[in-house]
């Protein structure tokens, strides 16, 4: 008696451990995920980021920001971006199209920060793990006269979504 008394305990103790363990998120995907951001390997992205904040009207929205370097060695003109997110303003997976309303021109070496609010009534929890696909179209400038094309890069932003004060709008900011 004494010996299934004292392992009782043991294990009384053990699962109340596991217990605390999975309560407090420490077996969550977010802990073993890495926040990335990739496109093909002549446009880095350097930094970026996915956040909550409340905008105007009281209502949630997510914001997605990141910034694209042109190593590709020409000039490029970006003419449309487009984004493909699951639970970011609508219910399942759904592009959202952001062509901006003149051409960005990348010269190379330059960069180009892009941005998005994803608005609608599902949003993402905080601490929660989202991906976002995106997709730019360009056209190669190599020669000054004439502009060939267009091409398609795609590339993904994956990261925890933060908890943002509001900022303003978020242009297309070509450096």
């Amino acid at each position: 008696m004494e010996y299934l008394v004292t392992y009782g305990w043991a294990l009384l103790a053990l699962f109340f451990v596991i217990a605390l363990l999975i309560g407090s998120g420490a077996f969550s995907v977010n802990n073993f995920s890495t926040p990335e951001c990739t496109f093909q390997p002549d446009m880095p992205c350097s930094s970026f980021i996915i956040y909550k904040e409340t905008g105007a009207g009281g209502a949630d929205q997510t914001a997605l920001l990141f910034n694209i370097s042109n190593g590709l060695g020409f000039p490029i003109n970006i003419t449309n971006v487009s984004y493909a997110a699951s639970g970011m303003g609508r219910q399942g997976m759904t592009v959202f199209d952001a062509a901006p309303a003149t051409p960005i021109a990348l010269a190379p070496g330059g960069s180009a920060s892009f941005g998005y609010n994803f608005t609608g009534a599902s949003q993402p929890s905080e601490r929660d793990f989202k991906t976002v696909f995106a997709t730019l179209t360009f056209y190669n400038c190599k020669t000054p006269t004439a502009c060939t094309g267009p091409y398609v890069t795609s590339g993904r932003v994956s990261s925890i979504v933060e908890r943002r004060q509001a900022v303003s709008r978020l242009p297309y900011s070509p450096t």
